[in-house]
């Protein structure tokens, strides 16, 4: 089977055009189709740039999408235009995009942030204005509810000001599936060895995963090692792929890495390199991007490589080529992870919105605490943590046995 591969160097072309194309698809629609109606912006934040920025720029089309498609709506009671915050998947600098969407008055909601850690930096800005934060992909347990199963100090619940909802599940639900997974295949051929990248997503994922595997399953004393978060397939210098290979992994049958796709890449390649490892590897939802089959060989996928998102596996012929029209201006990409989830997240808000005599930020965060929203992935309502109804985890394994990507197939997995 072909596969549809998408390469970084598309992506990060798109993403230099992220803010030309938000001013082209505001101006297409201040014509006709632009009432004398009420102009409300939302922020979007999430990685528009740097090594994960594939993750932000598939869920800001959905966004843009969305959009689109409000502003074209006759019936509508207001005009909506996106403002882009690039985060860059970066804890530290999510406030200053928080600080600045804040600062504007005319930005009313937020979809996003992208990522856990980004999303944990800003809440108290955001809750501390009374702004809804609608995310697509930030999994993080702690974010909502409290985590015993993660450090002191980072047990949660970060969710304070209760501002915050995703309409994914948490890692409470995909890191057991996964660990569950792993512990039922390759737990009886050998140990299995669970790594982390440090960050506030890869941590909280993968000790949720050691959690579920049997104690007699469990590689190196039944702990999560720690690598670190160094982002080296982008900035250069140590990552986890160095550190990986430097385990012991003698009798290890499985590893699992709780990160994101851009160490991901050289994550594989580190461990297929390495003489004494013929495991499968697996990773959750951080690594769910396309280009982790694209840019490597097909020989370092002799044996399976599993990543697993509890994000919409398949979309309607219809609304992907609606998507296509709308991602990166001529290139018109494909829809990707958390692109659906985007949408969704986009058109709750709007449907929070359009029920509200006053629009402002106050208004939106209550009304969204009690809509129920029937979306393109699924039905969507929270919970008083901010948490959505429902546990789907989709798995793929990728398996290459040629010498072309031609040879490479991807088959759905249950993780029952």
């Amino acid at each position: 089977m072909k596969l549809n591969i998408r390469t970084l160097g598309v992506l990060a072309s798109a993403g230099a055009m992220v803010l030309s194309s938000t001013i082209a698809l505001a101006s297409s629609a201040t014509a006709a189709s632009m009432k004398s109606i009420p102009t409300y912006e939302i922020g979007y934040e999430g990685p528009l740039s740097n090594g994960n920025a594939s993750t932000g720029l598939y869920e800001y089309w959905g966004v843009q999408l969305a959009v689109k498609q409000w502003n074209a709506n006759k019936n509508r009671k207001f005009n909506i235009q996106v403002v882009p915050g690039d985060d860059q998947g970066d804890p530290n600098i999510a406030p200053q995009v928080a600080q600045g969407f804040v600062l504007n008055p005319s930005i009313v909601a937020v979809v996003g942030p992208a990522f856990s850690g980004a999303s944990i930096a800003g809440l108290q800005i955001y809750g501390n204005a009374k702004m809804a934060e609608v995310s697509p992909s930030a999994t993080r347990v702690s974010i909502t509810v409290k985590d015993p199963t993660a450090a002191a100090g980072s047990q949660g619940p970060f969710n304070t000001l209760h501002n915050f909802f995703r309409v994914v599940a948490n890692d409470g639900v995909q890191g057991p599936a996964d660990g569950a997974y792993l512990d039922k295949n390759f737990g009886g051929k050998g140990k299995i060895l669970v790594v982390s990248d440090t960050s506030s997503y890869g941590g909280g994922l993968a000790t949720q995963v050691l959690g579920a595997i049997k104690s007699s399953d469990r590689a190196n004393g039944g702990q999560v090692v720690d690598l670190p978060y160094s982002n080296a397939c982008t900035t250069g210098g140590t990552g986890t792929s160095d550190l990986i290979p430097q385990q012991d992994l003698t009798g290890v049958s499985a590893v699992f890495y709780g990160g994101y796709y851009c160490d991901f890449n050289q994550v594989i390649a580190g461990l297929r390199s390495t003489d004494n490892f013929t495991g499968a590897i697996m990773s959750g939802d951080g690594s769910d991007e396309p280009q982790v089959i694209g840019s490597l060989p097909t020989s370092d996928f002799s044996n399976p490589v599993i990543v697993t998102c509890a994000c919409s596996n398949s979309t309607p012929a219809a609304w992907t080529a609606a998507y296509k029209n709308v991602s990166g201006n001529s290139s018109h990409l494909a829809p990707g992870p958390y692109s659906a989830e985007s949408f969704d997240a986009t058109n709750l808000l709007l449907k929070a919105m359009s029920g509200l005599k006053t629009v402002n930020r106050a208004n939106i965060l209550k009304a969204v605490k009690t809509i129920t929203y029937a979306g393109l992935t699924k039905t969507i309502k929270f919970d008083a943590a901010g948490d959505v109804a429902g546990n789907a985890i989709f798995a793929n394994q990728i398996k290459c046995t040629g010498s072309t990507d031609d040879t490479c197939t991807i088959k759905q997995l249950g993780l029952e």
